[in-house]
């Protein structure tokens, strides 16, 4: 199953309504499919399908108990007064940003929909023992914290060798529009293909006969330049799910944060 932003990880197409896919050949249909697939999941923002990946999650630091968990040794903050000061990171009046409490957690690269398994030291955690929180959060809740320095060498799934494992599913789901509008957008395709009428894709040269004279032009295919498809149904999903025509889901990047390590070869 793909793991990254270029191959979606998208289900067959919903090809209720499209009589041509039925006559098609299964390895044109796969194909098809595919393509459609790509380049809704660009022009969505990339935002869309449920990835399955397993990362090893970063600690925020491999020091000991006095060492600050991120960023430099001052943090400034407002205390109780209203005043800025700043502080040792674990000397504030706070544990944690938003409550007194502190609480164990690392952070997934989101959004996070749902954790398939943890494994610690090669060991399955229960589900019921950690939650996730704002969709990229994994919070320990039994009292025990996740690994500080887990070995990135060691293997997931053998007991003692010291991994520390995440596998969850990554993205958002398809609803019912969004399949509507892969179904539409894959039938158009594999007519434009097997040659079928009725066709709906643009086509660039554009015949209007007024009274026997027959006038030919280009479309301008202003469409494009919107990230859309110049199919309605089609275009009215992506206008609903990626109005601003971002062709990547946004990122923020910050020098507190760590991203959790993936393997993407072999």
């Amino acid at each position: 199953m793909s793991t990254g932003d270029h191959t979606p990880c998208w289900p067959e197409p919903d090809v209720t309504c499209c009589e041509a896919w039925d006559g098609a050949a299964p390895e044109l249909r796969e194909r098809v499919g595919k393509v459609a697939a790509q380049i809704l999941h660009r022009l969505s923002g990339a935002r869309y399908g449920l990835c399955e990946v397993t990362v090893r999650p970063c600690g925020k630091s491999c020091g000991g108990a006095d060492t600050p968990s991120y960023g430099p040794p001052f943090v400034p903050m407002i205390n109780s007064a209203g005043a800025w000061i700043n502080c040792w990171s674990g000397d504030c009046d706070c544990e944690d940003t938003c409550s007194c409490c502190k609480v164990c957690s690392v952070v997934l690269d989101g959004p996070v929909q749902d954790i398939v398994r943890v494994l610690v030291d090669g060991v399955e955690i229960p589900a019921e023992v950690y939650r996730v929180d704002n969709h990229r959060e994994l919070v320990r809740t039994d009292g025990v914290c996740w690994p500080r320095c887990p070995d990135l060498h060691a293997p997931c799934d053998v007991e003692g060798a010291g991994g520390f494992c995440v596998t969850y599913l990554h993205g958002l789901p398809l609803d019912d529009a969004a399949m509507w509008a892969y179904g539409i957008y894959a039938c158009e395709l594999i007519k434009a293909c097997t040659g079928a009428s009725g066709c709906r894709l643009p086509k660039r040269v554009q015949s209007v006969t007024r009274e026997g004279v027959t006038m030919t032009f280009l479309d301008p295919f202003d469409f494009l330049d919107h990230g859309r498809t110049g199919i309605p149904e089609v275009d009215i999903w992506l206008s609903a799910t990626n109005p601003a025509g971002l062709r990547r889901k946004s990122r923020v990047f910050s020098p507190d944060y760590t991203p959790p390590r993936r393997t993407t070869w072999p």
